[in-house]
């Protein structure tokens, strides 16, 4: 199979994958799909898109909870000011 964006080499690897549905973010792990070796463009088969959608619907206990921080863009200070961390590029 090619990438239907860049044509290139699509391969088959388990991956990490962010489900987004209604305002939330769900993390799936270890989930099998064809990836661009090119550009990372990920593809992945009707049935196991199902199998995530089912997951979220259904409220299934996931295998822990992640905490992720968010940040709003215009809130950030402008790059190239400040030491690493402080709003630097690196």
């Amino acid at each position: 199979m090619k990438c239907s964006f860049c044509d290139g080499e699509v391969e088959e690897r388990l991956v990490r994958h962010e489900y987004h549905w209604e305002g939330e973010i769900f993390v799936f792990e270890d989930v099998p799909a064809r990836v661009c070796r090119q550009c990372g463009e990920k593809y992945f088969d009707a049935r196991v898109l199902k199998v995530m959608e089912r997951a979220v619907l259904r409220r299934l206990k996931p295998k822990r909870i992640l905490q992720v921080p968010l940040f709003v863009y215009p809130e950030l200070p402008p790059a190239g000011l400040g030491p690493v961390g402080q709003g630097a590029l690196l």
